[in-house]
């Protein structure tokens, strides 16, 4: 009996955070009631200035973390909060009803993370957060803190979607309604993995897929549309994509933005990674080391990186052979017209620095930094005067130097005539007389 007893002590302290996390906490949906208490205040007011006060002091000022997270990686500005409250009183009278398909979700999400947990031991806390947002974001993160933006989520069948922008309607037509649950999981392993936001297309859809992998494997639910899509037509999808990810401009194509490619369906990038994830998963003997070494997989070694792509022989090339190919596209600078790159021996009178590369280039882009090295001046551009007739060089005039100074500056960025391929980084360096 006293051992009985004792269990059951244990299992309620775990279950309510003393031995465990405690995940009904980690949820917080306080924004929405504030967000609902300022929608009444602003529509009763006819003075612009007091609609800005009131979205200031009585939503954003007493917002959570989560909502000022969501601020802040979304760039929302209050305005755009007031200009959606007025334009469409149509789409939020049909969804401030749904809050207890929410209420429902939560208790959802919280069995979920019971379960992610147990397959995974290592999960570290991070807190869900329900804001309204401003039509930028249905989820997203940062840091340990999940940002869900409930216009997205609270969105149903019924919802009345004339009054709003055309893109915004065709999102929430897909996946309304929303499987929160899923979505969650999804987002709360992002706040777990290592940083991936700035490599390649590849370790990108590769981190999406884990995300996704694992929140279906966890929750049981269907396949998101891009899944169920890339499943349907394997084949095509890898052609493309093979094609697509040597081009630096067409990662739109395949996550978070709208697929301009021949396939039409967005985020089939999350299929990709998930494809890969799926296929190292069933081929593991042990899954729980499995699901450790997926969600802990660090997107900077490319050694474990290069392990994962090439033993799971999805994509038809090795990630040696993708990396020679991708280099080989790059465009290249093939010479400095005014002077050998890193000569000792400049004149302090030049003016201009001329750039010649390898392939005609685009306007589209172009990043010029700082050279960072230690006893190094900064090279300051005065003017950029602009590409040649055919479009092979390209010129800046610079402020005035000083002798025996070694100057830098770094270049990086400029892309091929069609927009598809850019420059790695590429450091001017050189030391006047």
């Amino acid at each position: 009996m006293i051992r009985n007893t004792i269990l059951t002590i244990t299992l309620y302290l775990f279950t309510n955070g003393l031995f465990g996390q405690d995940f009904k906490k980690q949820i917080v949906t306080s924004d929405i009631d504030n967000f609902w208490n300022t929608y009444d205040r602003i529509i009763q007011s006819s003075d612009s200035l007091e609609r800005i006060k009131l979205i200031n002091e009585l939503y954003i000022d007493k917002g959570t973390e989560g909502l000022k997270g969501l601020i802040s990686v979304r760039r929302y500005q209050n305005y755009e909060f007031v200009q959606n409250i007025l334009n469409y009183p149509k789409f939020w009278n049909s969804i401030r009803g749904n809050s207890a398909y929410l209420l429902k979700d939560t208790k959802e999400i919280e069995k979920y993370l019971r379960q992610l947990k147990e397959i995974y031991p290592e999960l570290k806390p991070a807190n869900i957060y329900f804001s309204i947002g401003a039509f930028r974001s249905g989820g997203t993160y940062e840091g340990n803190k999940v940002l869900f933006g409930a216009e997205y989520m609270l969105a149903q069948k019924n919802t009345i979607l004339e009054e709003l922008p055309e893109r915004i309607q065709k999102a929430i037509k897909e996946y309304a309604p929303y499987d929160i649950p899923r979505i969650a999981i999804h987002e709360y392993i992002h706040t777990q993995q290592k940083g991936w936001e700035n490599q390649s297309i590849i370790h990108r859809c590769v981190a999406e897929g884990v995300a996704e992998f694992v929140s279906t494997l966890i929750t049981k639910k269907p396949l998101s549309p891009p899944i169920r899509f890339g499943k349907q037509h394997t084949e095509r999808v890898l052609e493309r994509y093979m094609v697509e990810i040597f081009r630096d401009d067409d990662i739109g194509n395949w996550l978070w933005s709208e697929n301009q490619n021949e396939l039409k369906e967005n985020d089939l990038g999350y299929y990709i990674g998930y494809e890969i994830c799926e296929r190292y998963y069933n081929n593991a003997t042990d899954k729980k080391k499995a699901i450790k070494e997926l969600i802990e997989l660090d997107y900077g070694n490319e050694v474990a990186f290069a392990k994962l792509i090439d033993g799971t022989n999805f994509l038809p090339m090795t990630w040696k052979e993708i990396g020679n190919k991708y280099e080989s596209m790059r465009p290249t600078v093939n010479k400095i017209v005014e002077f050998k790159n890193g000569s000792n021996r400049v004149s302090p009178k030049l003016k201009l620095i001329t750039v010649e590369f390898s392939n005609p280039m685009s306007d589209c882009c172009r990043s010029i930094d700082l050279d960072q090295a230690n006893e190094v001046e900064p090279l300051v551009v005065k003017k950029y005067i602009g590409w040649s007739d055919d479009k092979k060089r390209y010129t800046i005039e610079v402020e005035d130097l000083k002798p025996n100074t070694t100057y830098g500056l770094v270049i990086s960025n400029f892309s091929k005539e069609d927009g598809g391929n850019r420059l790695a980084p590429y450091t001017i360096r050189f030391k006047t007389k």
